[in-house]
């Protein structure tokens, strides 16, 4: 019984959520508010960090990360199945705008 156990979680994965990453490379990031575009800038991924002004750890989600850019200002990353990943920018619990990040 405990051979067919470990036998089905090697070969299915253990129990519990599945973590994607943000994949390295060069985007270009767009910051939007209500639309309109605050802010677009050169930005990468390298080392489990995004770097726009600094460098910001990326902490995995089952469908890309999120990054706290700052205390209480987080951003998510959701993989758009093209190589880019947008998502919502929340300050606390509320929603102030949102990210893209587009492959360069």
């Amino acid at each position: 019984m405990i051979s067919v156990a470990v036998g089905a979680a090697t070969l299915f994965g253990a129990a519990g959520q599945a973590f994607a990453d943000v994949e390295p490379g060069a985007y270009t990031s767009t910051t939007w508010s209500s639309g309109i575009v605050l802010l677009q800038r050169d930005a990468r991924v390298e080392g489990g960090e995004l770097v726009l002004i600094g460098r910001y750890p990326i902490h995995s989600t089952p469908d890309g990360g999120y990054v706290d850019l700052f205390p209480g200002h987080r951003v998510v990353l959701i993989s758009d199945g093209q190589g880019g990943y947008h998502g919502p920018a929340f300050f606390g619990d509320v929603v102030i705008g949102s990210i893209t990040l587009t492959p360069r």
